[in-house]
């Protein structure tokens, strides 16, 4: 049992009451505050946890962290600046500073975290290595397994999820590290071993205002990388070279770099590569030698997160020929590229793709596949970055044949205003050759409707996530169920 004195040793702060009383958990919403628990009251943009206090004090905590004036006689008040700075030093002494016990692997850029997640998870796995993972889709070890709020958790569930890999026997845990969490500071106290870089491109300048500040956030990662680190494992950042900001990431590492790219020169590439239907098959070339890869996943750009997760890997010393296993043997990854066929031969494709980019190459990966036609249904996230939406509109009119423009998570949003700024992207390139359908699942009926055999219909923007946020509540809707459904209907 840790003590809210030892909890607090070195954090500058003020403390009103007792500090030799024992703390049970630690918490920042109020409503999972059980006796005993230290509750952290978070200022944030839609809620502030001073508000929560009292009910937080009913619940049974023993004290409270506040960076208000706030005066209660029950409990212990510790008032610091910042409580949101604070979480993190006060989570990694609670919960003992598990990222010492493992190896830790991060991995941050605007595409291709989950699916170099997963790449890295399955390497571990052939090396025989119990790996915890933190990511978009869910946070993950052994049997266990919870849906993940948020890309990168707040500190204090991040560092009790570590805590219990670690209890558990967990020999390593792979992070997607999302520019938010870092510029928030909900990584710090974690001891990183590698980083990974995978790409920038637009997005979220809702919250960092410009690319330029957005890469600093990014860069952040490759910054707490620390040479003289009391930890055994080797430091290493890996990063992406064909990437326009792959130098501000190298200029921001202090320990030793491996770039990648598609085709060299570089520490790691591929060579000989064909990609096709059954996936792609290439010669990684690396530090650690030359081996043939057969990879299951579709598009040059997952050439790209193999490249990426086999370099992360090795610098971890797992070998070339598990490296390579681990590559060849994962079956895919939860709405990532996701193929489901269909009663009148086309294929169906549910993706992630959210961003410019992110949808060009998802396209470009399924043009190369020769369809007859291309048909694709995607929308834009309302509260969020607006000026990727006529970009995302350019995309898809020049790389499809067809393009039904949809509803993604319209938030507090007006669905038709969201449509209409991905419109104006669209007439840039056509005046006809789409259509707006705001309902999801008719936008997805229509796919299909137009779709023949040797067509592909791409669903973009949701990719595993089940649900949709409307502006007063949340429904269900998976768009992988939808279509297995509306597909079942039409056999």
């Amino acid at each position: 049992m840790k003590t809210l004195g030892y909890i607090l040793e070195g954090l500058p702060c003020d403390v009103t009451g007792p500090r030799d009383v024992p703390i049970e958990d630690i918490v920042f919403d109020s409503r999972k505050v059980k006796p005993g628990a230290l509750f952290v009251a978070i200022k944030g943009v839609h809620q502030d946890g001073h508000a929560h206090v009292k009910a937080a004090i009913q619940s049974g905590a023993r004290a409270v962290m506040v960076q208000e004036d706030v005066r209660m006689d029950s409990v212990t008040i510790i008032r610091v600046p910042d409580t949101l700075k604070a979480l993190s030093p006060i989570a990694v002494r609670f919960w003992g500073n598990p990222s010492q016990s493992l190896r830790m692997i991060g991995i941050t850029g605007t595409n291709g975290k989950t699916t170099t997640s997963y790449l890295i998870e399955a390497i571990f796995a052939a090396a025989g290595w119990a790996t915890g993972v933190m990511g978009t889709i869910n946070y993950r070890f052994g049997s266990s397994m919870t849906p993940a709020p948020n890309t990168t958790p707040f500190a204090s569930e991040l560092q009790r999820f570590l805590g219990q890999v670690v209890e558990q026997g967990g020999k390593a845990c792979v992070m997607e590290v999302s520019s938010h969490a870092l510029e928030l500071g909900r990584v710090e106290g974690v001891d990183f071993d590698t980083a990974v870089f995978t790409n920038l491109t637009q997005d979220h300048l809702d919250f960092h205002k410009t690319m330029d500040a957005y890469a600093a956030a990014k860069a952040k990662l490759f910054t707490s990388l620390n040479p003289q680190s009391a930890k055994s494992f080797p430091k290493q950042a890996v990063i992406n070279a064909d990437d326009p900001w792959a130098e501000k990431m190298v200029a921001a590492a202090r320990v030793p770099i491996w770039r990648y790219r598609l085709h060299g020169p570089a520490d790691l590439f591929a060579k000989n590569l064909i990609c096709d239907a059954t996936g792609s098959r290439f010669e990684l070339h690396s530090p650690r030698g030359t081996q043939p890869v057969k990879s299951p996943l579709l598009g040059d750009y997952n050439v790209m997160n193999a490249l990426a997760a086999a370099g992360a890997a090795l610098s971890q010393n797992v070998s070339l020929e598990h490296v390579v296993r681990g590559l060849e043997t994962i079956s895919g990854v939860p709405g990532r590229m996701e193929r489901l066929a269909s009663p009148k031969g086309f294929t169906v494709v549910v993706d992630y793709a959210h961003t410019e980019d992110a949808l060009r190459q998802v396209m470009t990966a399924l043009r190369k596949l020769k369809p007859r036609r291309l048909v694709t249904v995607f929308g834009c996230g309302g509260d969020r970055d607006r000026t990727k939406r006529p970009l995302m509109g350019e995309a898809a009119a020049q790389l499809s044949d067809d393009v039904i423009v949809t509803s993604d998570n319209p938030r507090s949003e007006d669905p038709s205003r969201i449509a209409l700024d991905v419109e104006v992207g669209v007439r840039r390139v056509r005046s006809e050759g789409y259509e707006i359908i705001l309902d999801r699942q008719e936008a997805i009926r229509k796919a299909f409707s137009l779709a023949q055999s040797g067509d592909i219909v791409l669903i973009a923007g949701k990719g595993h996530e089940n649900y949709q946020i409307l502006s007063d509540k949340t429904i269900s809707f998976d768009d992988r169920e939808v279509a297995q459904r509306l597909l079942a209907q039409m056999s």
